[in-house]
């Protein structure tokens, strides 16, 4: 057994020790779930950094370069399998600290005193990185000793960067492919996430009653994710006429009524996972259940159409078909169809002559809307079909049936307005 491999493993079980034994909950808020910091096993991690290090090799081959620096906060996350965090701004995607990975595969860190030893303690010895470490205050607008640090670390050859930086070549764009398929551990750990987050919105919509304001509604969002280690990046709470008016609703403080749109991007890890639910007190309005019904069909139309080998530019062009098809033909230009996910929150989105082609093992948030409807969930393109990583089994649903298999979408909860009682046990079907 390698040296590598034992240190991983000596890392993930410290850290799995310390996962088994959550703080005691809290009496009076109840408010922490305790739930691990990790979720892969040794052997896991171990073969997803051998992947990720395979391919960064291989990138550097290809771009003739001597090494990448890497800062975005994503891209560290996904080199070192979730296990470093740089992000210190939590709205900010440029870390507070580098790693530079090398063409010789030698590993190193580049920051300055504030990060350096909880990044070398908490992850990146044990992962096989050396510190370069220098002062805050040499790294400013008059001179950046980070610049002569890469120099010196650049084996005279060119240094590939994901954000501008001293000594770097600018290579973000063609970087993030990496990121696209994601590994079997990546998986795992994407799908555990994916249904903590389903769960979080899903209780919170189970709490809305008539009165509350969009303030609340989004509190209670971003309480229900912390409380799971979750981090929300978007925060969209609509309710009642703002959802028809507004794609994009952010909250503005009216009170729910009947109606009530809660839809939300969230990550771990780096890995952000996007879902939409809705809810409304007493029957459904005839018009509005035909418009959730029929953008149930067309998102089970982009989940037939995520295949492996599939040119997104035909499913761009196959998104207005399906539009037309269920009566609503000028819906798909008044909002972005979703796109690639996985560690932003779109790796890329639809628009016409798109280049990109589905992958295997990519995944994907389409979140086709018609004015006062929408629906939205994370899923896995694989060679064996798709997965929605974001479903329960704790929601209303609409099968919608296509060339002879079912694809179940999220229905409204429907609610009783005095007493929270659901009201749609049964599934829909849509022949």
């Amino acid at each position: 057994m390698s040296r590598f491999r034992y240190l991983v493993i000596g890392f993930v079980m410290i850290s799995g020790v310390a996962c088994q034994n959550p703080a005691p909950e809290n009496p009076d808020t109840n408010l922490w779930k305790g739930l691990p910091a990790h979720v892969n096993t040794p052997r896991e991690i171990q073969e997803e950094l051998q992947e990720k290090m395979e391919r960064i090799q291989q990138f550097l081959k290809k771009e003739r370069l001597k090494g990448i620096l890497l800062t975005q906060v994503r891209n560290v996350y996904w080199a070192t399998a979730g296990l470093a965090n740089n992000q210190i701004v939590l709205n900010k995607d440029v870390g507070a600290a580098s790693l530079l990975i090398r063409a010789d595969g030698k590993k190193f860190l580049i920051c300055n005193g504030s990060e350096a030893a909880r990044l070398m303690d908490e992850s990146l010895r044990k992962l096989g990185y050396q510190l370069k470490m220098y002062n805050w205050y040499e790294a400013n607008p008059v001179k950046d000793v980070r610049g002569q640090i890469i120099r010196e670390l650049s084996l005279g050859g060119r240094i590939g960067s994901d954000v501008p930086f001293p000594e770097t070549v600018l290579v973000a764009d063609a970087f993030k492919r990496l990121r696209y398929q994601l590994t079997p551990s990546e998986i795992k750990r994407y799908t555990w996430l994916g249904k903590q987050v389903a769960e979080a919105v899903e209780t919170v919509c189970r709490q809305l009653r008539p009165g509350m304001d969009e303030f609340e509604i989004e509190a209670r969002t971003a309480a229900a994710l912390r409380a799971r280690g979750i981090l929300p990046t978007v925060l969209l709470i609509g309710v009642d006429e703002r959802i028809y008016k507004y794609r994009h609703a952010l909250p503005a403080g009216a009170r729910l009524k009947n109606y009530a749109m809660v839809n939300v991007v969230a990550e771990k890890w780096g890995m952000p996972v996007a879902v939409t639910r809705l809810v409304h007190f007493g029957p459904l309005p005839e018009e509005l259940k035909i418009k959730l019904e029929k953008t149930a069909i067309v998102n089970a139309h982009f989940q037939e159409a995520t295949r492996p080998g599939t040119p997104c530019a035909d499913i761009f062009e196959s998104c207005k078909r399906w539009y037309a098809e269920v009566g609503f033909p000028g819906e798909w230009q008044k909002h972005h169809q979703g796109g690639a996910i996985g560690y932003d929150d779109r790796e890329y989105v639809l628009y016409p002559g798109i280049p990109e082609v589905v992958l295997a093992n990519q995944a994907f948030a389409w979140n086709p809307t018609i004015t006062g409807a929408k629906v939205e969930d994370t899923m896995i393109a694989t060679e064996e079909g798709f997965r929605v990583i974001t479903r329960t089994g704790n929601w209303p649903l609409i099968n919608v049936h296509l060339n002879g298999k079912v694809y179940p979408q999220p229905a409204i909860l429907v609610l009783d307005p005095e007493t929270g009682a659901v009201l749609n046990e049964e599934a829909i079907d849509i022949p």
